[in-house]
């Protein structure tokens, strides 16, 4: 289960591991609970007191005659399956996939609620890595993250996750790398070979952002503006962000990511 919050900050923290394993503890509870036996299942939580209370606090979780239990709704499924399949049968002679993909991208970002929900099954995310004048984009179907360039500095606290770009690129500060990255890519976006051989350099090849055979050229789907389709513009806050990351599933449909090269606006 995750939970999906409007308040970035409240976001952060629920990401935290005893938090985690509150909210787990809570989703699989079949009635309320008292605070003893909470305590004999989280012996080793130093601030279990204040990590309940947190939740409380947010309305996350309920006290009531001194039983607790998870007080949020719970999402089971997508409820936009009927304006997914409508869109998708307007949009087909529009455009093409990869087009919806590279829109989809750009709204998974700004996609935000208006209330804190449960979601009870994964979601599509996009993760990025950007200067000011490119972004490199990959939207990922699941938990399961590609050995893509975004994922590993959006996770480069956990480079188990990516051993090839670990091994690598190592801890390097995103920004200076990003900006290295770029100096490649205007010489390849134009047909040129790069002026030398690094790090950086290899990082586009191990992970098929750009190639040299048979001649130098990006491996993904470049892009300087995205299509702007209207059929969202009237949702309420909920129902678009449901829609984007049910509509980025099925357009996925069984690839694990899909990466794009955006430049953006001068």
């Amino acid at each position: 289960m995750q939970i999906y919050t409007y308040n970035k900050k409240l976001q952060q923290t629920l990401q935290r591991t005893e938090i985690q394993e509150l909210l787990n503890y809570f989703l699989e509870l079949q009635e309320p609970v008292i605070l003893r036996e909470i305590r004999k299942n989280f012996p080793d939580q130093k601030h279990l007191d204040k990590n309940l209370d947190f939740l409380i606090n947010n309305d996350i979780v309920s006290r009531q005659d001194r039983r607790y239990q998870l007080s949020l709704t719970i999402v089971t499924e997508y409820p936009t399956t009927e304006l997914v399949e409508k869109f998708i049968q307007t949009a087909n002679n529009k455009y093409t996939t990869e087009e919806l993909l590279v829109w989809l991208g750009e709204e998974l970002r700004l996609a935000e609620l208006s209330d804190t929900i449960a979601i009870d099954f994964m979601l599509p995310i996009s993760n990025r890595l950007e200067n000011v004048h490119f972004q490199l984009v990959t939207i990922n179907r699941g938990e399961k993250l590609a050995e893509t360039l975004p994922n590993y500095f959006q996770n480069i606290d956990q480079p188990k996750l990516f051993p090839n770009l670990a091994e690598l690129i190592g801890d390097v500060n995103p920004e200076f790398f990003s900006n290295q990255l770029i100096l490649i890519l205007d010489q390849v976006i134009i047909g040129k070979k790069p002026r030398r051989e690094s790090i950086f350099l290899d990082s586009l090849l191990t992970t098929q952002v750009i190639t040299s055979q048979p001649e130098w050229q990006l491996s993904i789907p470049f892009y300087t503006k995205t299509i702007s389709p209207d059929f969202v513009q009237k949702m309420d806050k909920r129902t678009r962000f449901f829609f984007i990351h049910q509509l980025t599933e099925r357009l996925l449909d069984e690839r694990e990511s899909f990466t794009y090269l955006m430049k953006k606006k001068a």
